[in-house]
């Protein structure tokens, strides 16, 4: 990533409340994680692409045993939770994708 700084008045804005004196590090928005899903997000971008496929290799959805080995190595707690919200990231991003 690039040290030029944003365009988007949002990224903008949020960066120089934290740290007025720099420029926003990214070119595009970016957001900020809540301490509640930052183990969602890990989970989901260390298994985005553990994928179950059909002939043609057409995606059908996320591999959740590779979801559950990686919940399991980095000891996730809520696990159920973790899964559902890592499913429902999936295919929000997927139908997007699609679109």
């Amino acid at each position: 990533m690039d040290n030029q700084a944003s365009k988007c008045p949002v990224c903008q804005a949020i960066h120089h409340d934290k740290n007025p004196p720099q420029a926003p590090p990214c070119e595009t928005c970016r957001v900020e994680l809540d301490k509640d899903n930052e183990e969602v997000a890990m989970v989901y971008m260390m298994t985005r692409n553990q994928v179950i496929t059909a002939d043609m290799g057409q995606v059908i959805d996320i591999n959740i045993q590779a979801v559950k080995t990686v919940m399991d190595l980095y000891e996730v707690s809520n696990q159920k939770d973790c899964l559902a919200r890592v499913i429902k990231l999936f295919h929000h991003f997927r139908q997007k994708n699609e679109s």
